[in-house]
């Protein structure tokens, strides 16, 4: 019991130890002097002012071209302002940068800019104010530049987009009740291009657009009244592999050709994919259906495998409507006795190299790459399809696709 005692007594003196040590550091930390502490930076000293050198204004915002203090401790270089709609703003630069690129209005004017030196203990130096003027803003021009055609399906708005502003164009259409109801939008940044908007009746159609930036602002409404053309949906349940001579195998490591048409393809492990051989690929299909064809949509294999692998990058179409009488087949032939109706070639919004991928290119993929045949196609009554692959993303010597999906009109 007393050894007990004793070990417990030199315990609780080790402990008081410990905490007179701890007393003793915070002790003398509490008594540092503030020139002992201005050592690690801290003082009251703010930096000399910014000189503003130019102002260049540009749509939707200004460059405020700028030199700044030549304080050893400066830190950053702040821009204060409010935008038409008088919210609060601020752009920040670190000291080594001489520009402030002021962005998102989307009206003209005159604006107020208070720019401001910050060194690393926070002091602020003197604000010096300058004056933007935004030039009009991007969105403005593009809702100007739209014009509407007649399309399968809908309506192809192309525009006109020289600053490459990432924008939306936004449509809605007037229903049977006279109700103006949002439909759809489409999310770009490309310089000149278009846009069909699909899936409406063949029926007179007014469908309002109007464009909106990454800020939120808006353009008034353009209206265009227009009555779409026949596009009926081939259903994918009548479609088929037709095995014909050359034709690669679409169902190999372990996925199925039936997988292209299958209605899903957002996932990288859903998709018809050949093996390992030197391109061409080629791939024979029953629509299961006599028709004349508008269009189809094809969609890659995605996930990791986007713009790269073996999804297709320049590619033939081929079609029939019967069987009979084909020639011996010859590979160095493989369209003879078969109507070309088109060679394609996949379109990638970022032109980006493989692998590497934008939210725009996503986006683009996810909605299906549409290709429209050339109207001479229509003379055509069209049963069988035969896809021959060219050429890949990655340059690979394997084909992969995703899903196929055409659209026309039937022929009883």
């Amino acid at each position: 019991m007393v050894k007990i005692r004793n070990t417990i007594k030199q315990e609780i003196v080790k402990i008081n130890i410990h905490i007179g040590y701890l007393l003793i550091c915070i002790l003398l930390i509490l008594g540092c002097t503030e020139e002992e502490r201005s050592a690690y930076g801290s003082d009251q000293t703010p930096p000399d002012a910014v000189k503003i050198n130019s102002v260049e204004n540009r749509p939707g915002g200004a460059v405020i071209k700028f030199t700044p203090p030549t304080n050893q401790d400066l830190l950053y270089i702040r821009g204060n302002y409010s935008d038409e709609n008088g919210i609060s703003k601020q752009v920040i630069v670190s000291s080594v940068i001489d520009t402030l690129s002021i962005i998102g209005f989307g009206q003209t004017g005159d604006f107020n800019v208070e720019v401001t030196a910050i060194d690393t203990s926070d002091n602020e130096s003197v604000a010096v104010t300058t004056t933007i003027s935004p030039l009009e803003a991007p969105i403005h021009a593009i809702l100007e530049s739209i014009e509407g055609a007649q399309d399968f399906g809908g309506i192809n708005i192309s525009y006109l987009n020289p600053t490459r502003a990432e924008v939306s164009l936004n449509m809605s259409i007037i229903d049977q009740e006279g109700n103006q109801v949002f439909k759809e939008s489409f999310y770009t940044s490309q310089a000149n291009n278009s846009y069909s908007f699909r899936g409406y009746d063949p029926i007179p159609t007014t469908f309002i657009i109007y464009v909106e930036d990454r800020w939120g602002n808006q353009t008034l409404t353009k209206t265009i009244e227009i009555t779409p053309l026949e596009d009926v949906f081939l259903d994918k349940g009548f479609f088929s592999v037709q095995p014909m001579p050359g034709d690669e195998s679409f169902s190999e490591y372990g996925f199925s050709a039936n997988q292209m048409w299958d209605g899903s393809w957002s996932s990288q492990w859903n998709c018809g994919h050949t093996s390992f051989l030197a391109l061409p690929h080629q791939l024979t299909i029953s629509l299961g259906q006599l028709a004349k064809l508008n269009r189809f949509k094809l969609y890659q294999r995605g996930g990791t495998e986007l713009y790269k692998h073996g999804n297709p990058k320049r590619f033939q179409i081929f079609g029939r409507e019967n069987l009979d009488n084909l020639p011996i087949y010859s590979p160095s032939n493989p369209g003879d006795s078969w109507i070309l109706l088109g060679e394609f070639e996949s379109f990638k919004p970022s032109g980006l190299p493989p692998g590497s991928n934008t939210e725009e290119d996503y986006l683009f993929q996810d909605n299906g790459e549409d290709f429209v045949f050339d109207s001479s196609v229509q003379q055509y009554n069209i049963k069988y399809i035969r896809f021959v692959n060219l050429e890949t993303w990655n340059n690979q010597m394997v084909s992969v696709i995703g899903e196929l999906s055409f659209w026309g009109s039937i022929v009883d």
